[in-house]
């Protein structure tokens, strides 16, 4: 069973409580966020957003990290590029078990919940 932390951040009345496995996956990903903005760029992908448990603050050992984001279908195809930015970004931080979805992509419910607990990465 997972403890919690309280995490206050600097000039700021808010307070929020997260697990330390949610503290540390925020943390592999603050590490390697000027190399992820570039894989972003590369494939066309803008306002990158946590959702689920890493998101919630309620991440266990076991917990994957699920990360939405948005892609112009204008761009090209949505699915090809998702694929390819899903590979890199899981070859970036060495884990097979991020997500990465386009909004696009999700069916009404999901993309629901997933905005309604979205917080930006």
């Amino acid at each position: 069973m997972s403890t919690y932390c309280q995490v206050r951040y600097p000039g700021s009345m808010f307070e929020t409580v997260m697990t330390p496995e949610t503290l540390a996956l925020r943390e592999l990903l603050a590490a390697r966020r000027d190399e992820f903005q570039m894989i972003l760029d590369r494939y066309g992908a803008t306002n990158p957003k946590l959702f689920g448990s890493v998101a919630r603050g309620t991440a266990t050992a076991g917990s994957d990290i699920d990360i939405l984001v948005e892609m112009d279908p204008a761009e090209g195809n949505v699915l090809m590029r998702a694929s390819g930015l899903l590979e890199e970004t899981r070859a970036l931080f060495g884990r097979d078990d991020i997500d990465v979805f386009p909004a696009q992509l999700l069916k009404r419910p999901v993309s629901a919940s997933a905005l309604a607990e979205a917080v930006p990465l």
